[in-house]
């Protein structure tokens, strides 16, 4: 996978996706399984915003049971069922535990029974999606108090408590890669793909969209890419590029951003994910109380999300700073004290935004939507050629870009086959039984890799790790390149050869995950450095430059 910046310049496509979130990923993969051809392009790397910045889980959709939205929840569990199927190495079940109280007639046991039917009735007959036994989820069960207690002495303390609702939800190993495993795909089988290529305008001739003019942001060069239809999929920047049409208008006109912040901590729970409330509010027609956040087990670490909290800077401006971390951890220790965490115990945070269509913005209520809009411009403003696919959550881009390819199929006049992305596994993801699948590769390299290195390596990679470690050995980089991460040389080597790593913050916490759960150390960056400097003939100046700028992720002001 390279940037081939000539053959989008020369190329006149059947589709220019715009976007190279989880959404634009399955709008290029989808694409190309129907025989279209199609580019798409980002303005940073893959994923680098909306879709990196969440609780990487992948939604079963029980939040919408309070809204009285059971098809949303179908939807979500549907969606959830695929993922396993199709990314069966990125994926594993975390049980959540949910907890019941006395004097509350929501959080009671009565009411979590009911909505652990409704949930089920919802979600009937969807397993059946998932081929392997291995990837199913386990049973939900409801623990009486003192065996809730047992399992999870944060709860020891906790008055009223009635029990604990276990519920399995599905949570991405690194849901960065889970993105970069569907453009792979796309690429794969044919699709021409650019990071750090950005829309500057709309191409319109005789009220028609005819693709993008974009500029390299690595090499400053501008160009135009053709295209018959164009999907804008860029998330909370599709408003500001529809706007060099201004005939372009979303069904819901966004009218403000909430920024998500996530944290990632201590370990302070190491088998059992927390769904917790908070005093802050959250939409609905019932509630147990308030705005939930959840603690998260996740690489030897604890991964706490979200908060919520209107933004009103630019959006390349997004970053979290210390009040947002301060009021989190407040928030945190008074909904749950036994967790003590202080600002030591933080060693990372990250944040995204989502958009909102609320007339009244509140600070004190969650007003997230899991609405998406698709937008057919022909008939809404009538502007030929252009499609705005807003994604909401992604657990269900797959499906927002699977109704976007419908209508862009009609209007190509394409005939070809239906959307093909829920039955096709990744190109890392063909794994029959991943159970199996990891006991052979245990087998095979136990003299050399670490089971913790071989799992992080299956987790990333799939079907790809024994090409990976033969790699590794033909050039002697099968060593750690940080003492205490999973993370091997030859990873480095391959994202930058193979998975258009193009700068240090793209290696260190997209490709590899180093970054995310904590400085890796002052040496491990050195070293992503300087294979990175061998690489792409970097001078001392810019390994300089990258350097400083992976470290500012790490200071917030």
């Amino acid at each position: 996978m390279h940037r081939e910046l000539k053959r989008l310049a020369d190329g006149r496509f059947d589709l220019l996706v715009i976007g190279g979130g989880i959404t634009g990923a399955f709008l290029a993969l989808d694409s190309v399984l129907r025989g279209l051809s199609v580019a798409l392009v980002d303005k940073s790397d893959f994923g680098a915003y909306t879709s990196s910045a969440s609780s990487k889980l992948l939604h079963g959709g029980i939040r919408y049971l309070p809204k009285g939205q059971f098809w949303k929840v179908r939807e979500s569990h549907r969606e959830t069922a695929i993922f396993q199927h199709i990314a069966p190495h990125m994926t594993r079940w975390i049980p959540f535990l949910v907890p019941t109280e006395s004097g509350s007639l929501m959080k009671g046991r009565a009411a979590m029974k009911a909505a652990m039917t409704l949930y089920g009735l919802c979600s009937a007959g969807l397993d059946r999606l998932i081929d392997d036994p291995g990837k199913k989820a386990p049973e939900r069960t409801f623990l009486p108090a003192g065996q809730a207690r047992a399992v999870c002495p944060l709860l020891t303390s906790r008055q009223g408590l009635t029990g604990a609702q276990v519920l399995w939800e599905s949570h991405m190993f690194n849901s960065e890669r889970m993105t970069l495993a569907v453009i792979k795909s796309a690429v794969h089988r044919g699709a021409e793909v650019a990071n750090y290529l950005e829309v500057k305008e709309l191409l319109i001739h005789r009220g028609q969209v005819i693709g993008a003019r974009v500029t390299d942001r690595l090499g400053g060069d501008g160009f135009d890419i053709q295209a018959r239809v164009t999907i804008n999929a860029a998330g909370p920047h599709v408003q500001a590029i529809n706007d060099s049409v201004p005939e372009l208008r979303l069904e819901r006109r966004l009218t403000g951003f909430s920024k998500g912040v996530h944290l990632i901590t201590r370990q302070v729970e190491p088998e059992y994910a927390l769904a917790m409330t908070t005093a802050k509010k959250t939409e609905g027609f019932v509630s147990r109380g308030g705005r939930h956040f959840f603690i998260i087990p996740w690489r030897g670490c604890s991964l706490i999300g979200t908060t919520n909290v209107p933004f009103t800077d630019h959006l390349d401006r997004v970053r979290v700073n210390e009040t947002d971390i301060t009021e989190f951890l407040a928030d945190i220790n008074t909904a749950l004290p036994e967790v003590h965490l202080t600002r030591e115990d933080v060693r990372y945070a990250f944040c995204g935004i989502y958009p909102l269509i609320a007339r009244d913005i509140r600070t004190d209520t969650y007003q997230g939507t899991g609405e998406y809009q698709i937008i057919d411009h022909e008939r809404a403003n009538g502007i030929k050629g252009i499609i705005t696919a807003l994604g909401a959550k992604y657990t269900t881009a797959r499906h927002v870009a699977e109704r976007s390819l419908d209508l862009a199929m009609r209007k190509l006049a394409q005939q070809g086959p239906p959307c093909l992305t829920g039955k096709t596994r990744l190109l890392e993801g063909d794994i029959n039984d991943i159970q199996a699948f990891r006991g052979q590769c245990h087998q095979a390299y136990a003299r050399e890799l670490s089971p913790q290195v071989l799992d992080a390596m299956i987790a990333n990679h799939g079907a790809a790790v024994h090409e990976l470690v033969a790699e590794g050995h033909r050039l002697d980089l099968l060593q750690p390149t940080a003492t205490d991460r999973e993370v091997l040389d030859i990873e480095i080597r391959h994202a930058v050869g193979a998975e258009m790593a193009v700068t240090l913050d793209d290696l260190i916490f997209r490709r590899t995950g180093l970054g995310t759960i904590g400085h890796p150390g002052s040496l491990a960056v050195q070293r992503c450095a300087e294979l990175m400097a061998g690489l792409l003939n970097w001078d001392e100046a810019e390994r300089q430059r990258q350097i400083a700028l992976v470290e500012a992720r790490y200071r917030f002001a």
